[in-house]
């Protein structure tokens, strides 16, 4: 080795031991780096690859520690060394003394390459191993029906317009100016309930449920440009990266852990809009418990194995359930005991979903039988669903998409629009036109229906990716308080909500509350072979309750219903256009 190749290294090395040392709480590895490559007089490949080469004999030697969530921090003993050898030279030989692999690492460049190639080689091996070759290819070459249309939700976006933060560094000095407390991973920070509400972010926290904490993305950038990683570290697997989803479907499996009752419950998939810059969240559920015992820590990661061997999932980690992520009983601080007692396992990037379109399928089986008005058929296999399920291939009596490109044509002639509004579905069935009222990005749904009903179309909705919904299960009468039912975030938002009244007149009637409730738009749909003079007359009983004006109307045909009217009804007086 050339004298200034040594020259090189040690500078690299002392540079590192530096830059570790004003940092106590330990930094990963992209933000080492880049703070190394800014004091560096030589190209950042160079730099960074002198930077590896003498962190194998600092970390040998015991100087330099790297905990499980990937920080590399300074020992004691690596804070001593920078203090007894002065002379960079000094330093980094004194390090390559510790150990043969320092040794090697300082002396023998191509160490580092041969080193880096056997580890890439056998930790890939075993990534792929992990989710089969045949799913590995599947995943980086064809996309499955489902992942071109989940999740159904759009995306909230947050405008922050006195907030100017660029890059990472800076979100992060936000954070430590104005939240109480947060945590920080490998690819996210984490701001717990009371410091959200104390945060720069206060008004998004004021949408939802009191316990939901925001989890952002480190990486910048949108919901279609943003990614959940955050660079590599030393020690990933490029196939292991490469199979994480995308933040939108992470989505997707934050629902499912939920569902299956080993994670909390996912209340949105944010924008943060700081001026010009974008990023990533998710309104999750905040997990106050403790760490769980050594027992219900197993029993919590042999459900998650279940789910593993049911098909539903699987563990990326080259490593899979051997991998410190899984170790009980903290999991590496991923596993909390919830308030009831519940096992939940709190981050969500390291699960593949492997066949969730036969999910997705079962999941609408299941509803089939407790989704009322449904038919029977032989030709459709029996009794069917009332409506359609996105990217499912079952039968259904109301065609979804049909009645959506209808509503949504009398709502651009009405100038009417769900965005950002509350809508109130009474008689949601299977939830539905909820998941639509979602998708045309509605703040938030509250649906009633029957109890044999709800919980089916709670898990549909979940599985489809919406997560701005709450319900209540339970007949509906004409004294139904619905305002009671609300849980208390959305009282705010009632005032111009929106209300569907679909296909439901003829089995509750019109309800007292509608006169009480501040709606400004209600969606109607009246019942099969309904015609016009009926259509009015049932109007009119409604104007006798609360004063309201048809804005648009028609008649049409969708599924396997014969025709019948759709109808918008502004409120007189109300705000129609949520923009206004």
């Amino acid at each position: 080795m050339t004298n200034n190749g040594l020259r090189n290294l040690s500078l690299a090395a002392k540079s590192v031991a530096h830059v570790l040392s004003v940092h106590p709480d330990g930094l990963q590895f992209p933000a080492l780096l880049e703070r190394v490559l800014a004091t560096s007089t030589h190209g950042d490949k160079r730099a960074e690859r002198d930077v590896r080469r003498s962190s194998i004999a600092m970390i040998k030697a015991g100087w330099i520690v790297i905990d499980r969530g990937h920080h590399w921090s300074l020992s004691v003993e690596g804070a001593n060394a920078i203090e007894r050898y002065a002379d960079p030279g000094d330093f980094i030989l004194e390090a390559s003394r510790r150990s043969l692999q320092g040794w090697l690492s300082v002396r023998t460049p191509l160490y580092l390459y041969g080193v880096q190639a056997l580890e890439t080689f056998f930790l890939e091996f075993r990534a792929i191993r992990r989710v089969g070759f045949r799913r590995f290819v599947g995943k980086t070459l064809n996309k499955e029906k489902w992942h071109d249309i989940l999740p159904l939700q759009a995306p909230r976006r947050w405008a922050f317009p006195q907030l100017n933060v660029q890059s990472l560094e800076e979100l992060i000095q936000e954070l430590r100016r104005t939240a109480t407390r947060y945590s920080e991973g490998g690819h996210a920070v984490y701001l717990p309930p009371e410091s959200l509400r104390n945060s720069t972010f206060h008004e998004l926290a004021e949408h939802y449920p009191s316990d939901a904490g925001l989890k952002i993305i480190k990486k910048p950038g949108g919901v279609d440009d943003s990614s959940y990683t955050f660079g590599f570290v030393p020690g990933d697997s490029r196939v292991h990266v490469k199979l994480i989803h995308r933040p939108k479907h992470l989505s997707l499996v934050a629902c499912l852990l939920f569902c299956e009752g080993v994670g909390p419950r996912l209340y949105d998939f944010v924008e943060l809009q700081c001026r010009d810059q974008l990023w990533t969240g998710y309104v999750i559920r905040h997990v106050s418990g403790r760490t769980p015992t050594l027992s219900e820590c197993q029993s919590g990661i042999e459900r998650l194995q279940n789910l593993e061997q049911r098909g539903l999932l699987k563990v990326l980690l080259p490593e899979g359930f051997s991998d410190p992520e899984f170790e009980c009983p903290s999991c590496s601080s991923n596993a909390l005991m919830g308030s009831n007692g519940s096992f939940n396992y709190v981050d969500f990037q390291n699960f593949l979903l492997t066949d969730y379109g036969t999910y997705l399928t079962t999941i609408a089986r299941e509803a089939t039988d407790s989704s009322h008005f449904g038919d029977r058929s032989r030709l459709r296999g029996g009794r069917y669903l009332y409506q359609s399920v996105p990217g499912v291939n079952l039968p259904g009596k109301r065609d979804v998409s049909h009645r959506v490109a209808v509503l949504r044509g009398l709502m651009d002639e009405a100038g009417v629009s769900v965005h950002n509004r509350l809508v109130l579905d009474i008689g949601c069935n299977i939830g539905m036109m909820m998941a639509q009222y979602l998708k045309m990005g509605a703040a938030w749904c509250h649906g009633w229906d029957r109890p044999q009903v709800t919980p089916h179309a709670e898990r549909l909705l979940l599985a489809l990716g919406c997560t701005r919904f709450s319900m209540t299960g339970g007949e509906i009468f004409p004294e139904q308080q619905l305002e009671d039912d609300l849980p208390e975030f959305l009282h705010q938002n009632l005032d111009g909500c929106i209300l569907s009244y679909l296909a439901v007149r003829g089995h509750i009637g019109w309800l007292k509350a509608l006169a009480r409730v501040r709606w400004s738009v209600m969606i109607y749909e009246g019942h099969e072979a309904e015609s016009e003079s009926e259509f009015r007359q049932h109007i009119d009983k409604l104007k006798n309750i609360v004063d309201c004006t048809v804005i648009a109307f028609k008649y049409y045909l969708d599924g396997d219903s014969d025709h019948r009217p759709i109808a918008l009804l502004k409120r007189n007086g109300a705000v129609v256009n949520a923009e206004e």
